[in-house]
Order: C-alpha cells, then sequence, then structure tokens
C-alpha cells in the first residue's frame, strides 16, 4: 500500500541523483517526490475511469488518446500542485513537464523521465529541473 502523505513535508525524500547536480535541501525533495505522486496519479486515474477526472487532493486531468495528458493543479497533498504534461506512449516511457506551485514549495520546474507499467523490475523516475531556482538532479521509485 501506498503513502499518502496530506502535506510534502510528511512525505519520503527523493533520493539524490549522483550522475547529476543536485542543489535542492531535504524538504524539496519531498515536493518532488509529492510532485512525481501527483503525475503518477493521474495516469493511474485516467486507466479505471474516462481519462478525465481530478487528482487526489484537487485539480483536473484529460486526455482524449491515453497517450497525452493534460494536468492542471492537480495536488497529492494539500500543499503542492503540479501543472504540465504528461507523455505516456505504448511503450511504458514516461515524460513529463510539470510546474510546481503551492504553499509547501518555493515552487519551480521539473523534468521528469522513466517508465511505468512495464514488465521486470521497478525502476527509478530521474527528475531534473529547477526549484527556487536551485537546480534539481534526483531519483524517484516508479513503482
Amino acid at each position: 500500500m501506498g503513502r499518502f502523505p496530506l502535506f510534502a513535508r510528511d512525505a519520503r525524500a527523493a533520493t539524490i541523483d549522483p550522475t547529476g547536480t543536485n542543489q535542492i535541501g531535504l524538504s524539496e525533495r519531498k515536493v518532488v517526490s509529492v510532485a512525481v505522486a501527483a503525475a503518477v496519479d493521474a495516469l493511474q486515474r485516467s486507466l479505471i475511469g474516462s481519462g478525465t477526472g481530478v487528482g487526489l487532493r484537487g485539480g483536473t486531468f484529460q486526455t482524449s488518446d491515453y497517450v497525452n495528458y493534460a494536468l492542471s493543479n492537480c495536488a497529492f497533498t494539500q500543499d503542492v500542485a503540479v501543472s504540465g504534461t504528461i507523455i505516456w506512449p505504448f511503450d511504458f516511457s514516461v515524460t513529463a513537464d510539470l510546474t510546481v506551485s503551492g504553499t509547501g514549495t518555493v515552487g519551480g520546474t521539473l523534468h521528469i523521465a522513466g517508465f511505468w507499467q512495464g514488465p521486470g523490475p521497478v525502476g527509478m523516475f530521474r527528475v531534473s529541473g529547477l526549484l527556487g531556482g536551485k537546480k534539481v538532479a534526483v531519483l524517484v521509485p516508479e513503482g
């Protein structure tokens, strides 16, 4: 069973990517984890619904083709929301470009790359971008 923290501060922090240059601290690494969780939540909800719906704690997502997703203020926690796009083609790869906002973060942009719902062992989403003007280079489990 997954974790469903009410606030980003209660989430598990993303792991620093040793192959990148990470400048964000623990609190923003937790923000990255809930941002990724909001994106994955939209993908999961689209599979059990019509492709259009709401995030766990607000916001909306929409897809007309189950490949291209648009997120608008999707929230996995009460204090962090993401907006942007996700591409999930039939090879199970995931690419997302998200804007992060809310009272639980300094805000910024994230690029997420990895795989979801594919066969084999669970890997890591590689997350890069800027939060509060600081470079992001972290890993978040795909499962």
